[in-house]
This record gives structure tokens, C-alpha cells and sequence, in this order.
């Protein structure tokens, strides 16, 4: 048989067969799918069956929310001060980690652990007339991007989102005074860039179904209907390692709220 010819059918042959695994590895995962969705239905079967209702729109589809690690950025937090307070910015290492910094308009001081606040001085920074979105937009300069959990007539409290997920530790409280903001207290924000920690992986969505329940008898309470559950993550810092983001779902019910760890499963009231 002349070489062209049969270069061509070696190259049919070549085709065929990545087609044929191409078909294979769809239907796998398609097959993968079908019982993960299976499952998921059985264990919404298994809650209502001992009491506990849920609407099936309420439960995740799948573990997104992988557990991340933050290393602490010391250059981008001088680099947001200047942006929050302008030019003139004086530095000052407080030691244990803690920074101060500082021009005429105010100062911000940053811990290792997350932790923040600042004073301003009057008047420096106005909010206009729609002061949460004034608000925001100043804590946007802090790279904390928020959403607005309550409003009151001096003071309104943020919590910092990443990649659109809340961080339900990370909080700040913004008090205002004459139209104008003069402090940041009890803040809490990302120290630096989250990055996948592979040592920690999620359970299941059936896993946390069924460690729910059985969390929720272990602390002995009882609820009939399961509201809403929204994932998002949980900080954490140690003296000597990197700020750890652990994934979990936050279970409103109609008797409380708890919070579900998805990597260990297990489950805790929020008070």
C-alpha cells in the first residue's frame, strides 16, 4: 500500500478513537451527575423523613467553595493607606505586627490577624448625600469590597466579599458624623490574596446534609424547616502561619441559625 494512503487511514484511526474517548469521558461524567443529583434528592428525602423540610431550590448543587490560605501583604497594605489617605503618609511599625499610618487627613493601623481601624479628621472625608455608597467606595480604596448588613444614624456595618462570596469574620463598622465619616472600628479584612489550600478538601453535599442533622441533635436542638443556606467562608490566624479561609454554610431554620463547617462537617449555633 502506497505511504498516503496509509497515512491517511492511521490518521481516521487516530480520530476515531479520540472521538471514541471523548464519548466516553461524557458519558461518565454525565453518569457521575446523574447519581451526585440522585444522592442529593435521596438526602433532602432522608431530612424530610425525620422532620425537617427544605425546598430542594434552598441546597447547593455542589461544593464551589474550596479552602484557601492568605499570606499577609505588608507592601499592599502601605500601598492602600496612601490610597485611603493620600499623599504624605508617614509609616510606623508598632512592632507584634502592627502598623500605624498616618498624614494630616487621619491614620489606619493593620495586625497580622486582620484586624484594622482608623481615625480621620473632621471633615476630610464627606459622603455625600448617599453615604453608604460613600462609605463603600472608601472602603473600595482598602480593596474591601462589601455589602452594607445594617444602617443606623452614626454608624453602618460592612462585610467584606470575595469573588462575590461573603467573608462572615470580616467585618467593619464606619462611624459617621455630620455627613462625614471619622472613624473604621472593629474591622476585620483580607490580609492579603487567597490561594487554594490542597491539604483541606470539602465534603459532600449529601455528607453536610446528613451532618447537619446529626449536628443538630447533638446540641440537642430541633428545628422543622431549613429557610436558606448560604455558603461562604470563615477566617482564621495563627501567631506563627498564614490566615486560613475555611469554607462553610450558614443554615438559617425556623428555630435559630447555625453554621456548618464543610470540611470537618461539623455544626454550631450562631448566636
Amino acid at each position: 500500500m502506497e505511504w498516503p494512503k496509509l497515512k491517511n487511514i492511521i490518521l481516521i484511526i487516530l480520530v476515531l478513537t479520540n472521538l471514541c474517548l471523548v464519548a466516553f469521558v461524557a458519558q461518565r461524567e454525565l453518569r457521575n451527575d446523574q447519581l451526585q443529583r440522585q444522592a442529593r434528592e435521596e438526602a433532602i428525602l432522608f431530612l424530610k423523613n425525620r422532620g425537617v423540610s427544605v425546598e430542594e431550590k434552598q441546597v447547593p448543587r455542589e461544593m464551589e467553595l474550596l479552602p484557601q490560605t492568605v499570606e499577609r501583604n505588608l507592601e499592599e497594605e502601605s500601598q492602600l493607606a496612601a490610597a485611603l489617605l493620600g499623599q504624605g503618609v508617614k509609616a510606623e511599625d508598632r512592632g507584634a505586627g502592627v502598623y500605624r499610618y498616618s498624614n494630616d487627613t487621619g491614620s489606619i493601623q493593620f495586625h497580622s490577624d486582620g484586624s484594622f481601624s482608623a481615625e480621620f479628621t473632621p471633615g476630610a472625608f464627606p459622603l455625600g448625600e448617599d453615604r453608604a455608597e460613600g462609605c463603600r467606595e472608601l472602603l473600595e480604596k482598602l480593596q474591601f469590597e462589601g455589602e452594607l448588613l445594617s444602617e443606623q444614624e452614626n454608624a453602618l456595618v460592612f462585610r467584606q466579599t470575595w469573588n462575590g462570596v461573603p467573608l462572615f469574620t470580616q467585618q467593619v463598622t464606619l462611624e459617621v458624623k455630620d455627613g462625614c465619616l471619622v472613624a473604621m472600628t472593629s474591622g476585620r479584612r483580607l490580609v492579603g490574596e487567597p490561594v487554594e489550600d490542597t491539604s483541606r478538601q470539602p465534603i459532600t453535599v449529601v455528607t453536610a446534609l446528613i451532618d447537619f442533622l446529626n449536628g443538630l441533635n447533638a446540641l440537642g436542638d430541633v428545628c422543622s424547616r431549613i429557610d436558606t443556606i448560604t455558603p461562604g467562608y470563615v477566617a482564621a490566624t495563627s501567631l506563627s502561619g498564614p490566615m486560613t479561609l475555611t469554607p462553610v454554610w450558614q443554615i438559617t431554620t425556623d428555630t435559630g441559625s447555625y453554621q456548618l463547617d464543610t470540611i470537618t462537617g461539623e455544626l454550631s449555633r450562631i448566636a
